[in-house]
């Protein structure tokens, strides 16, 4: 049974968000403040966290950063804000997901199941080393990264150097949100004068080939911040 860790100050969210986890067969801890919060998550290690933005005391952006200090959980956060600020914050800073107020519980229970199954899949990203290297496994693809060799069930796929890359780097953290200038900086490794939109290109010719060899690794739009990648079935 997966383990819910709900945080939200407003008690009859708390109760509604908790009461349709629960009805789908989740164990659901919930806290109304952040108080606990990441002594509880060091001590109890759960399967995913719910975490409001505004609440009395410590905040969700504050709380967000300190728990992606020490581990890699999903984590949606909600917030009554419309601001699209809050939601480019909350990714910049880590957040898997991002849900306004008012939503419908069954949305963010799906959303929930949705980033359990992303986990269980991921599960199969796999490092080996061997004579010949170190070796990524991600879904049915194969990164041999000291041959800087890419395959997709056997077959071999053809990537200029920035293209693999951008590849490589966002393969080693899957479902890690990050906005262009932050891939920009990763890839190339210094600062880049040019127009960020460049990211948007390498992402389109990565897709086309990866796509063409029928390779389940998938990089998502995150519409008005960047890109992340993911597995798809």
């Amino acid at each position: 049974m997966s383990h819910i860790f709900v945080v939200d100050d407003d008690p009859n969210i708390l109760q509604l968000i908790s009461e349709y986890l629960r009805k789908d067969g989740f164990q659901v801890t919930s806290f109304p403040d952040g108080h606990e919060l990441v002594d509880r998550i060091r001590s109890e290690a759960p399967d995913c966290l719910i975490l409001d933005i505004m609440m009395p005391g410590v905040n969700g952006l504050s709380l967000l950063t300190t728990i992606r200090t020490f581990t890699e959980m999903p984590i949606i956060m909600i917030s009554a804000r419309g601001e699209e600020e809050d939601r480019i914050i909350g990714l910049e800073l880590g957040c898997n997901d991002f849900l306004r107020k008012p939503f419908h519980p069954r949305e963010l229970v799906g959303r929930v199941k949705g980033m359990l199954r992303l986990v269980q899949m991921h599960k199969s990203v796999d490092a080996t080393t061997s004579e010949h290297g170190t070796y990524l496994t991600v879904g049915n693809m194969k990164v041999s990264e000291e041959l800087r060799r890419v395959e997709v069930e056997g077959m071999e796929i053809s990537f200029t150097s920035r293209e693999y890359d951008l590849l490589v780097f966002l393969a080693t953290h899957m479902e890690r949100p990050f906005s262009r200038e932050q891939l920009i900086q990763q890839v190339w490794k210094y600062d880049f004068l040019g127009e960020v939109r460049v990211v948007d290109d390498l992402v389109k010719r990565l897709r086309k080939k990866l796509g063409d060899a029928g390779a389940i690794f998938h990089i998502d739009t995150l519409w008005g911040f960047g890109y992340k990648a993911t597995v798809k079935s």
